[in-house]
């Protein structure tokens, strides 16, 4: 309760200061339009509740507020317009503050992001390295499993050569063989032959001697 009447109370009094400050400006205007022979249409007529709190709150425009309302007005439009750009500076401040932030985190993203592109290049790099190494290694292999490969046709061309050689040897040999055995056994059918010739041979002469020995004894 005491805090509400507190208040009423000082916007009671804050009503009182204006409408005394109000009332300056209509005697302050009067005597001018009086002292000058003048009739302007200023006065606390040209500002509002705001710029009257404005001009109450400062002492400078409350001076020259009942003496130069234009000059007045145009302080509070000025101060209006720097609260204004100073007030859209604090809100581009705060958007850039904001954007700084989202880049900010951004770039954590993007630096995480290329640690760990890093790391798979690293290990990408290290598996490319052991599929070189390993693809020299079967290239290797390959090589001396040609090399041996030639080595072993040429052995086996050597040993066919050597066998066909040695087959040819021993076909012209049976060959030989065979002819001498037919020839030995030419001979050996011829021979018997032969010596039956012979002996009938010394038959027949035996037999010729004894019909001529048969004669002589008988005479």
């Amino acid at each position: 309760m005491e805090g509400i009447s507190n208040s009423r109370t000082n916007m009671h009094c804050q009503s009182v200061s204006i409408d005394s400050f109000k009332g300056s400006l209509q005697f302050d205007d009067e005597s001018t339009k009086r002292n000058r022979g003048v009739h302007p249409s200023t006065g606390s007529n040209e500002f509002n509740e705001a710029e009257l709190k404005q001009i109450m709150e400062n002492e400078k425009l409350a001076e020259i507020a009942p003496v130069d309302p234009k000059r007045a007005k145009r302080i509070l439009a000025n101060r209006q317009s720097a609260a204004r750009s100073k007030e859209r500076k604090m809100r581009y401040v705060a958007e850039l503050e904001h954007k700084l932030q989202t880049l900010q985190m951004e770039a954590t993203t993007l630096s995480a992001q290329l640690t760990m592109l890093q790391r798979d290049s690293f290990g990408l790099t290290s598996q490319n390295n052991e599929l070189k190494f390993r693809l020299q290694a079967m290239e290797k292999q390959a090589q001396l499993k040609d090399a041996l490969n030639e080595a072993l046709a040429a052995e086996v061309q050597r040993l066919e050569l050597a066998a066909a050689a040695e087959l040819s040897g021993e076909a012209h040999l049976s060959n030989s063989m065979v002819q001498q055995l037919s020839i030995n056994y030419s001979r050996s059918q011829s021979h018997p032959q032969q010596l039956n010739v012979h002996r009938t041979q010394q038959h027949q002469h035996r037999k010729q001697q004894a019909m001529v020995a048969e004669p002589a004894t008988k005479w």
